[in-house]
C-alpha cells in the first residue's frame, strides 16, 4: 500500500509543505511507514499525480494537503479507481470539506490520518467533472469569485475582501430565470441563488444546507428568491457568521 500527500504550496497563507513535510515524516516514522511526498508546482499537477498513482493498480491512499481546490483536483484524478482513497489535511483558506465531519485540528492530526480507514461518500457528478460538496451559482458564487481579486489589493484582508466582493455583487444583476428539474417535478421561477448540496457548507463558512449528508445517497437543491438590495449584505453576513441556513 502507498501513502502518497500531495502539497499544494499557495494554499492558504503560508507554505504548508514548510512545517508539513518533516511532520508527516515524524508521523510516517511512528507508523512505520514510508510515504511519498509531492509538491505541486503549477495548476492540474495534483489531478495529474493523482491519476497516475491510482492508475498504477496498486492500493494507495492519497492525502490532499491543501485547500478544497486541491482536494477537487486529486478527486478528479482518482474518480473510477476503486483501488484509491483520498484523504484531506487541510491547510487552505476554507477548507469545508472537513467541517462536514469534524474539524480543522481532527484533521491536521497526521497519526489519526495514518491509522485511519477510508469510507464510502457521495459525489456529484456532472459534464464538467465530478465533486464533492457544492455547486452554487448565483449571487453567493459572485462574492466568492469575486473575493481572490479583492485580496490581490494592498492592505486588502479576508474581512476587508469579503465586504468588497459582496458589495460589487449587489450592485450587479443577480436576478436569473431558471428552470430547475429533479426527477418528476419541474420548477421555474426567478432566484438570486442556486445551490446543489452534497456538503452542508462552502465559501469558507457559508452554512447553505445544514441538513445534508455525504454518504446518504441524496442531493439536497436550495433556492432562494430575490431579496431586496439592502437586505443582502445582511442576509449575506449573518449566513457567513451564524451558519443560518438559506430559505426562499
Amino acid at each position: 500500500m502507498q501513502h502518497i500527500f500531495i502539497i499544494n504550496p499557495t494554499a492558504g497563507k503560508v507554505d504548508a509543505s514548510v512545517a508539513l513535510i518533516p511532520q508527516i515524516h515524524a508521523a510516517a516514522s511512528r507508523a512505520g511507514l514510508r510515504p511519498t511526498i509531492e509538491v505541486t508546482r503549477r495548476a492540474g499537477q495534483a489531478r495529474d499525480l493523482a491519476a497516475q498513482y491510482a492508475a498504477g493498480g496498486e492500493e494507495v491512499y492519497l492525502y490532499a494537503c491543501g485547500g478544497d481546490g486541491t482536494l477537487n483536483e486529486i478527486l478528479q484524478g482518482t474518480v473510477g479507481h476503486p483501488n484509491a482513497a483520498i484523504g484531506c489535511v487541510p491547510c487552505g483558506s476554507g477548507n469545508d470539506y472537513v467541517r462536514n465531519f469534524g474539524t480543522q485540528a481532527q484533521f491536521l492530526d497526521l497519526d489519526a490520518q495514518l491509522a485511519a480507514q477510508p469510507f464510502a461518500a457521495d459525489v456529484i457528478r456532472t459534464p464538467q467533472g465530478c465533486g464533492i460538496d457544492i455547486y452554487a451559482a448565483g449571487i453567493d458564487a459572485q462574492v466568492a469569485n469575486g473575493i481572490p481579486k479583492w485580496r490581490r489589493v494592498p492592505f486588502c484582508g479576508g474581512t476587508t475582501a469579503y465586504t468588497l466582493s459582496i458589495l460589487e455583487a449587489v450592485c450587479s444583476t443577480f436576478r436569473h430565470r431558471l428552470r430547475i428539474t429533479a426527477d418528476d417535478r419541474q420548477l421555474e421561477d426567478t432566484f438570486m441563488m442556486l445551490a446543489v448540496c452534497n456538503g452542508q457548507q462552502y465559501g469558507g463558512g457559508y452554512c447553505a444546507a445544514p441538513h445534508a449528508s455525504m454518504t446518504d445517497g441524496l442531493l439536497d437543491v436550495v433556492l432562494l428568491r430575490p431579496v431586496p438590495r439592502l437586505k443582502l449584505p445582511g442576509l449575506l453576513g449573518s449566513l457567513q457568521k451564524r451558519g443560518a441556513p438559506f430559505g426562499g
